[in-house]
Protein backbone atom coordinates (compact mmCIF):
# COMPACT_ATOMS: atom_id res chain seq x y z
CA UNK A 1 0.00 0.00 0.00
CA UNK A 2 1.18 3.63 -0.85
CA UNK A 3 1.55 6.49 1.57
CA UNK A 4 1.33 10.16 1.97
CA UNK A 5 1.76 11.93 5.02
CA UNK A 6 -1.30 14.67 4.71
CA UNK A 7 1.64 17.46 5.39
CA UNK A 8 3.67 16.35 2.47
CA UNK A 9 1.08 15.80 -0.12
CA UNK A 10 2.02 16.68 -3.32
CA UNK A 11 1.72 20.08 -5.19
CA UNK A 12 -0.10 18.24 -7.54
CA UNK A 13 -2.91 16.38 -5.46
CA UNK A 14 -3.90 14.23 -8.77
CA UNK A 15 -0.55 12.32 -7.94
CA UNK A 16 -2.16 11.05 -4.94
CA UNK A 17 -5.50 10.02 -6.98
CA UNK A 18 -3.49 8.96 -9.65
CA UNK A 19 -1.43 6.32 -7.31
CA UNK A 20 -4.91 5.29 -5.69
CA UNK A 21 -6.07 3.45 -9.16
CA UNK A 22 -3.93 0.56 -8.35
CA UNK A 23 -3.43 0.79 -4.89
CA UNK A 24 -4.66 1.76 -1.82
CA UNK A 25 -3.37 5.05 -0.66
CA UNK A 26 -2.74 5.42 3.24
CA UNK A 27 -3.22 9.09 3.98
CA UNK A 28 -1.09 9.60 7.37
CA UNK A 29 -1.61 13.19 10.14
CA UNK A 30 1.99 13.29 12.23
CA UNK A 31 2.54 9.60 11.84
CA UNK A 32 -1.01 8.57 12.53
CA UNK A 33 -3.54 7.08 9.56
CA UNK A 34 -6.14 9.01 9.05
CA UNK A 35 -7.60 7.99 6.04
CA UNK A 36 -7.46 5.34 3.37
CA UNK A 37 -8.21 6.71 -0.27
CA UNK A 38 -9.00 4.00 -2.90
CA UNK A 39 -9.20 4.71 -6.83
CA UNK A 40 -12.79 4.39 -8.60
CA UNK A 41 -11.58 4.20 -11.96
CA UNK A 42 -12.77 0.52 -13.00
CA UNK A 43 -16.20 0.71 -10.95
CA UNK A 44 -19.56 1.80 -11.52
CA UNK A 45 -22.78 2.08 -9.59
CA UNK A 46 -23.55 -1.66 -8.62
CA UNK A 47 -20.34 -2.12 -7.01
CA UNK A 48 -20.52 0.34 -4.13
CA UNK A 49 -24.40 0.01 -3.99
CA UNK A 50 -23.11 -4.08 -3.33
CA UNK A 51 -20.18 -2.86 -1.27
CA UNK A 52 -22.45 -1.44 1.29
CA UNK A 53 -25.32 -3.68 1.13
CA UNK A 54 -25.88 -6.09 4.14
CA UNK A 55 -28.01 -7.83 2.42
CA UNK A 56 -25.47 -8.88 -0.49
CA UNK A 57 -22.71 -9.91 2.34
CA UNK A 58 -25.33 -12.03 3.64
CA UNK A 59 -26.25 -13.72 0.88
CA UNK A 60 -22.54 -14.44 -0.10
CA UNK A 61 -21.33 -15.93 3.73
CA UNK A 62 -24.61 -18.03 2.75
CA UNK A 63 -23.37 -19.29 -0.55
CA UNK A 64 -20.15 -19.89 1.03
CA UNK A 65 -21.85 -22.31 3.36
CA UNK A 66 -23.47 -24.16 1.34
CA UNK A 67 -21.97 -27.69 0.38
CA UNK A 68 -23.93 -28.61 -2.92
CA UNK A 69 -21.74 -27.47 -6.16
CA UNK A 70 -21.25 -28.34 -9.65
CA UNK A 71 -18.57 -29.84 -10.84
CA UNK A 72 -16.51 -28.26 -13.78
CA UNK A 73 -16.90 -31.59 -15.70
CA UNK A 74 -20.70 -31.16 -15.42
CA UNK A 75 -20.44 -27.45 -16.70
CA UNK A 76 -18.41 -28.37 -19.53
CA UNK A 77 -20.76 -31.07 -20.30
CA UNK A 78 -23.87 -28.30 -20.25
CA UNK A 79 -21.98 -25.77 -22.26
CA UNK A 80 -21.24 -28.27 -25.24
CA UNK A 81 -24.89 -29.35 -25.34
CA UNK A 82 -25.98 -25.96 -25.34
CA UNK A 83 -23.05 -25.48 -28.23
CA UNK A 84 -23.89 -28.07 -29.97
CA UNK A 85 -28.01 -27.08 -30.09
CA UNK A 86 -26.72 -23.87 -31.73
CA UNK A 87 -24.46 -25.41 -34.27
CA UNK A 88 -27.05 -27.29 -35.45
CA UNK A 89 -29.93 -24.53 -35.73
CA UNK A 90 -32.53 -25.96 -33.46
CA UNK A 91 -35.57 -23.56 -33.07
CA UNK A 92 -35.57 -21.44 -29.88
CA UNK A 93 -31.91 -22.33 -28.73
CA UNK A 94 -29.88 -19.36 -27.84
CA UNK A 95 -28.48 -17.56 -30.50
CA UNK A 96 -30.67 -19.01 -33.15
CA UNK A 97 -33.86 -16.14 -34.55
CA UNK A 98 -37.33 -17.37 -32.98
CA UNK A 99 -38.94 -19.24 -35.51
CA UNK A 100 -36.34 -20.04 -37.99
CA UNK A 101 -36.53 -23.88 -38.50
CA UNK A 102 -33.25 -25.17 -40.64
CA UNK A 103 -33.51 -25.93 -43.65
Amino acid sequence: MKEFALEQLPPDVGALFDAAQSDRVLVTRNGVPIAIVRGIEFKDEEDFQLEASPEFWKMIAERRRETESVSLEEVMGELEKEEQRCQNGVPGAPGTPHGVVPA
